[in-house]
């Protein structure tokens, strides 16, 4: 195999490494009943060379590099009800803005599930008091 063979196999193996479905979606992130997983926009690029030397060393060299990028492009929101894709405006202003935007509605929703469960749980405790009398 050749210098540029063998240089080409190598960065191609290990951008394979770097470029797995879970790259491009990311780990789901749950907070309560809601659970966030992040799509991501993945560009790869890389480059690879290699030569022989002239006259009575005829050494060769070689070089290979690669470049990796990604952005974050959409969420996709699961909730007990719904599931929702929300996309990602250009600027980290719009993103902040988004989640700032959500967060009144996501704290209403865990309000009232908790307020939900208080209420189960005090029904629980008379049904209990009444059997006991």
């Amino acid at each position: 195999m050749s210098d540029i063979e063998t240089l080409l196999k190598a960065t191609i193996c290990e951008m394979e490494k770097l470029l797995t479905s879970k790259t491009i979606i990311g780990e789901p992130i749950t907070a309560g009943k809601s659970t966030v997983v992040p799509l991501l926009s993945v560009g790869a690029g890389f480059g690879a060379g290699a030569g022989h030397g002239k006259g009575e060393s005829n050494e060769s060299s070689g070089g290979a590099g690669g470049g990796f990028g990604m952005k974050p492009i959409a969420v996709i929101i699961i909730e007990e009800d719904e599931v929702r894709v929300e996309p990602i405006r250009e600027g980290r202003s719009s993103l902040i803005g988004s989640v700032l935007d959500n967060i009144p509605q996501l704290m209403k929703k865990e309000i009232k599930e908790w307020e939900n469960e208080r209420e189960e749980k005090k029904k629980k405790k008379t049904e209990k008091e009444v059997k006991v009398e």
